[in-house]
């Protein structure tokens, strides 16, 4: 039965792998159900294989980064008493511990990819995007494209599907269709008008440049930056909806800068967001403040003239940045939390890759610094499809880097 059953569990992960990317855009979260099918497998097998529940170090170290996000909100989800939406974020993490447990113990025992199957589902996936992106735009004419999330989520699971892409192709056999789906990806983002989203992709390139400096020849970085300044500049003079956007977000800081913060609606508002996230943590700098008292602190910095109108009444003190948001109802909590989430990831991730050179510890780094950015305007891991896709992937690279690092013994059924 445990034979059978080991089986069973090798060909749900490897086809998770691949229907997670390849449906996390065109469909209406069935990507999560193919992760909850997973974190189920799994859980099977840490009960068949009660060793996989050995630990060392490393994997004490990982579960506790997937664990602190969810801790970290205990203690303002008790004082507030009314709501579970605190551990939103956290919990998706925490539930994708049976993922890592499980994968890694198995890869440590059996020789098999799990690359191909993320290689075709990354590709399916954003060929199916940018289907449900041009026709989204051209035949229901939508103005910004969102598939079945908002418009900034689609942008930013666009952008992390796109990189994984280009990373996974640098040593890929198909490389040719990991270029044309980054390639894609890059047109389904520009259809979202997604600024957070498009500001990323620069930055993740020079990223890819920095990590890939080994790999990567100084003409074929030279030529890209070419390539991609001529086409920024294209999209830019020939795309009316991309260069309304952009022309508005120059006008919004150009206001900002001139102290008219209202008169900046997007930009002008998000940083009066984080101002009453900060004053939130000044008032509960230890484990924060509920969303009611958040709410209360912003309706006090608009009666005193430091916070406009509209901002003021965000439901929840919303501080639209992962950042803020954890840092206002989490506290120092909140920052031990972030460190769990975004710096110790990436941290075990390129030291892992400087070390090995092994092409998923980069993989991971350069899809770790991806969500990381997508946190600085918005709250990606409390959205349903954004933080279970993270939670999985980070699950799956970390049993991958455990495999690798080859800490896990041999043990017996």
């Amino acid at each position: 039965m445990t034979l059978n059953y080991n089986c069973l569990y090798r060909h749900t992960i490897c086809w998770s792998l691949f229907f997670v990317p390849a449906l996390l855009l065109s469909t209406p979260n069935f990507s999560v159900i193919a992760i909850v099918i997973s974190i189920f497998a799994s859980i099977g097998y840490l009960l068949l294989n009660k060793r996989a529940m050995k630990l060392n170090n490393f994997d004490k170290a990982v579960v506790l980064t997937l664990s602190c996000y969810f801790l970290g909100a205990i203690p303002v989800a008790l004082a507030d008493g009314t709501t579970t939406r605190y551990f939103q974020g956290g919990a998706r993490l925490l539930l994708c511990i049976p993922i890592y447990l499980s994968c890694r113990y198995y890869l440590s025992r059996a020789t098999f990819s799990l690359r191909e199957y993320l290689e075709y589902g990354v590709i399916i996936g954003s060929l199916l995007a940018l289907l449900l992106a041009l026709y989204q735009h051209f035949i229901l004419k939508m103005a910004r494209v969102d598939g079945f999330l908002f418009s900034i989520n689609f942008g930013f699971l666009a952008c992390s599907l796109g990189f994984l892409a280009l990373t996974l192709s640098f040593s890929s056999n198909r490389r040719i269709w990991l270029s044309l789906a980054f390639g894609m990806c890059l047109v389904s983002i520009a259809l979202t008008l997604t600024r957070g989203a498009m500001f990323a992709v620069p930055l993740l390139l020079v990223v890819c440049a920095i990590v890939y400096i080994k790999k990567v020849s100084i003409k074929l970085v030279t030529l890209g930056a070419i390539a991609f300044i001529v086409s920024s500049f294209l999209v830019y003079n020939y795309i009316d909806v991309v260069k309304n956007r952009i022309d508005t977000t120059i006008q919004e800081f150009s206001y900002i800068a001139s102290g008219n913060i209202e008169l900046s609606v997007s930009a002008g508002e998000r940083l009066q967001y984080w101002f009453g996230a900060t004053e939130a943590f000044k008032e509960s700098p230890f484990y924060g403040l509920t969303y009611a008292e958040r709410e209360q602190v912003n309706h006090h910095l608009f009666l005193s003239g430091e916070m406009g109108e509209r901002a003021s009444k965000v439901s929840r003190g919303h501080a639209h940045s992962q950042y803020f948001e954890m840092l206002a109802s989490n506290g120092l909590l909140g920052i031990f939390s972030l460190f769990a989430v975004f710096i110790a990831p990436f941290y075990i991730f390129y030291r892992h890759y400087l070390k090995t050179g092994t092409d998923f510890s980069a993989v991971a780094a350069v899809f770790v610094l991806g969500f990381a950015i997508f946190g600085l305007t918005e709250v990606p891991l409390t959205a349903n499809l954004l933080g279970s896709f993270y939670g999985f992937m980070l699950a799956i690279f970390f049993a991958i880097v455990a495999s690798e690092k080859g800490k896990n013994l041999d043990r017996s059924e």
